[in-house]
């Protein structure tokens, strides 16, 4: 499988030179969910009064506000796809797979994309990996049917409920929540505010790995 470290995985994002020791040992103690699920926390008070959520506030954000939260659990299955208007931060607590692909591809006439254009890169745990505004990802994938854990970093506010509810027209029938458009599997049984995933529910089996 093809690793972010990987020329092919340029166009989706970048590789982020920083010191995430701090994160790791806090993460490594968080509890873990059971088996099958997947939990998201937006902002976690541990890890933003770390001297890294400055770093990523003042430096890689340049000055904005942004939130330092996590996503973790058991999950080897894409069922999903968003995006944001802006780049997000993963930091690997472990091993992990991120499933991505381009915003480009998304057929706006009616909201849909084909899985047939996605890809998987393997992330080395303790590896920051900043994901680009124009790529589509979701939650990642576990490695050999492990637990995944995640560090997430978004401006804040980001994936909250909408405060303004825009009509449900053009790339707006896709605003899920704040900040976040969201294309879905029928498989899934995500609902709502949605485009559509057509194609295979792509699995890591796709693409060589458990």
């Amino acid at each position: 499988m093809k690793t972010v470290m990987d020329a092919d995985f340029k166009s989706y994002g970048r590789v982020l030179n920083l010191d995430v020791s701090e994160f790791m040992s806090k993460v490594a103690t968080m509890p873990a969910v059971d088996k099958q699920e997947v939990q998201y926390e937006a902002a976690v008070p541990e890890f933003e009064a770390m001297e890294l959520f400055k770093e990523f506030q003042n430096q890689v954000y340049g000055g904005m506000s942004v939130e330092f939260g996590w996503c973790h659990g058991f999950n080897s299955q894409l069922n999903g796809l968003e995006y944001h208007r802006d780049s997000e931060i993963n930091i690997a607590g472990t091993d992990m797979i991120l499933m991505v692909g381009q915003r480009q591809d998304i057929d706006y006439q009616d909201n849909s994309y084909n899985t047939s254009q996605v890809e998987a890169f393997f992330v080395p745990k303790g590896t920051a990996v900043e994901i680009y505004a124009t790529t589509l990802h979701y939650a990642p994938c576990g490695v050999n049917d492990q637990e995944f854990r995640s560090g997430v970093v978004l401006p804040r506010g980001t994936n909250e409920p909408l405060q303004a509810v825009p009509a449900a027209q053009g790339e707006a029938a896709m605003l899920f929540a704040r900040n976040k458009w969201l294309l879905v599997h029928p498989e899934s049984g995500e609902t709502g505010r949605v485009g559509r995933l057509i194609g295979k529910n792509l699995t890591l089996a796709d693409f060589g790995r458990e």
